[in-house]
């Protein structure tokens, strides 16, 4: 039986194309984090949006990474549990609490960190220079994605 080599629009655009790549990108983020770090890719994000800053409550954390309040508070008491992050009494709101990375979830968001992009490097690392930044300004370009988009992260 011969098979037709007939790929669909789709399969050859450019939106299939980097959706593969950021798939690829996301894996292999995935597994070194769960390896290297025992840290789920939205665990990290929170410690990382930590790092430089004194304290943030719930809410403001969830902005800033642009997830639901709810994913910030699992991922909270998670961390918590494991001394990368301390939770204390907002007192502003007593519904909520303001979150502050340890020196250990610093030293975690910064180590997962260059692993990230180690793990970036390797994917990428089939361009020359002049191509990645192509890549790069292109993407500069696109509209930004609105800070209440989110996935599973």
């Amino acid at each position: 039986m011969q098979v037709r080599n007939t790929s669909s629009q789709f399969e050859k655009s450019l939106l299939n194309k980097i959706a593969r790549v950021a798939n690829r990108l996301e894996a292999e983020v995935e597994n070194e984090l769960k390896v290297s770090f025992a840290l789920t890719f939205s665990q990290f994000r929170v410690l990382d949006a930590l790092l430089g800053r004194d304290e943030l409550s719930q809410r403001e954390l969830a902005e800033v990474i642009g997830v639901t309040p709810a994913v910030v508070t699992r991922q909270a008491e998670v961390l918590a549990g494991r001394g990368l992050l301390e939770q204390r009494e907002n007192p502003r709101s007593r519904r909520e609490k303001l979150i502050v990375a340890t020196r250990k979830g610093e030293q975690a968001a910064v180590d997962a960190g260059k692993a990230i992009m180690n793990a970036q490097k390797r994917l990428f690392e089939p361009l020359d220079v002049q191509e990645e930044l192509a890549i790069e300004r292109g993407l500069s370009k696109m509209p930004p994605v609105p800070t209440n988009w989110h996935r599973r992260f």
